[in-house]
């Protein structure tokens, strides 16, 4: 029973309420992503909120996101010091916005920034080509000519159009935040799609 207390001990009861007033996590779910992420360290436990870990091992006892096609960019957007690591909070902030409970427009305004590939603040042909390949490209493919072959450059020329006219209200040729807020707003199923079921 104390070995159990000892796990939590760098989480005080001060800092999860805190937590739970930041995130739309709930306390049993903060102590379960606490313990998952524990796993990381070779003694099973956090000895510090503030240890960085590399993505790499994050990847793997966060299972949600070791084949999620977007994970590179996952991990650039919610990376505070932009290191290429993560410590807790913000593996804490990554669950909050893939949380249930997160509204649509915060959602919205995380997968905007994870999908503006080139960071100038809109998505863009360049940008969406980028998700249409990720999304498209299957593990199973083992050739570039077999990967190629899957979808041709006109269709994806064509589906970027779309995507652009749709969502662009000033038809500027990209999408802002705002617009992309907006247009994802719309979509009743994006709420669940970006999310994490823990």
């Amino acid at each position: 029973m104390g070995s159990s207390k000892s796990k939590f001990s760098a989480l005080t009861e001060g800092i999860l309420e805190e937590y739970t007033i930041l995130t739309y996590l709930s306390k049993a779910e903060i102590l379960y992503i606490y313990k998952i992420f524990g796993q990381i360290d070779q003694t099973g436990a956090l000895h510090s909120l503030n240890s960085r870990f590399p993505c790499h091992y994050v990847q793997e006892v966060f299972t949600q996101l070791k084949y999620n096609p977007f994970r590179d960019r996952i991990f650039q957007v919610f990376s505070s010091e932009e290191d290429g690591k993560m410590s807790f909070e913000d593996i804490l902030d990554l669950c909050s916005a893939m949380s249930e409970k997160c509204p649509a427009s915060v959602k919205a305004a995380w997968a905007f920034r994870i999908l503006d590939f080139d960071g100038d603040g809109f998505v863009g042909e360049d940008d969406l080509a980028q998700v249409i390949q990720r999304l498209t490209q299957r593990a199973g493919y083992r050739t570039e000519e077999e990967r190629a072959g899957y979808i041709r450059e006109d269709e994806q020329n064509h589906i970027i159009k779309i995507l652009i006219d749709e969502m662009s209200i000033e038809s500027s040729g990209k999408v802002s935040i705002q617009e992309f807020i907006h247009a994802v707003g719309k979509m009743s199923e994006f709420p669940h799609s970006f999310c994490f079921r823990f």
